[in-house]
């Protein structure tokens, strides 16, 4: 069973204004959205980001966009965090680790004693950080192997050295 993040959107959001231009919400979220997305494939965990209320919604939205990657929207009266707190506290009996990202001292205090695991917003920053650095390393070193598909290389040599001579070289 995959581990489980719950991030709290606007946390994340809020506490790192040297990745996210806070002027323009909507592309921030886009692109925790997309962060959040890329870690949680190349790790293999499952990952909900909570936003606090969109709207005057009084029901919670939610938009699956995969098996293992879901945004929540709580409803106007509820927060990103007890939404999280909530969700920490029934999925519990997973049997599964469950990482809760924020760095809200409250928060962090209750979703430990539902049993789940902190995860400061710096920690996951610098965890993605890394994990993008691998990622370079393993596509640089492998990239060699994906070589275009030239007629060229399929060719024997002493084919080349005659087409070469016809050519004028």
């Amino acid at each position: 069973m995959k581990d489980l993040y719950l991030v709290d959107g606007y946390n994340v959001i809020f506490g790192r204004p040297d990745i996210f231009d806070r002027s323009d919400l909507e592309s921030c979220r886009k692109k925790l959205m997309d962060i959040m997305q890329d870690y949680g494939a190349h790790n293999d965990i499952e990952v909900i980001i909570a936003f606090d209320g969109k709207g005057n919604s009084t029901k919670v939205k939610v938009e699956e966009l995969s098996a293992f990657f879901t945004i929540v929207y709580t409803p106007r009266r509820m927060t990103a965090d007890s939404y999280i707190e909530k969700e920490s506290y029934l999925r519990r009996e997973e049997y599964r680790h469950i990482f809760v990202v924020t760095s809200d001292g409250p928060e962090q205090s209750q979703i430990l004693g539902n049993g789940a695991y902190r995860v400061p917003v710096s920690d996951l920053m610098r965890a993605m950080e890394e994990d993008k650095a691998l990622q370079s390393k393993f596509i640089t070193r492998n990239n060699h192997k994906n070589l275009r598909s030239e007629i060229g290389r399929a060719i024997p040599l002493s084919v080349q050295e005659k087409l070469d001579k016809l050519r004028g070289r």
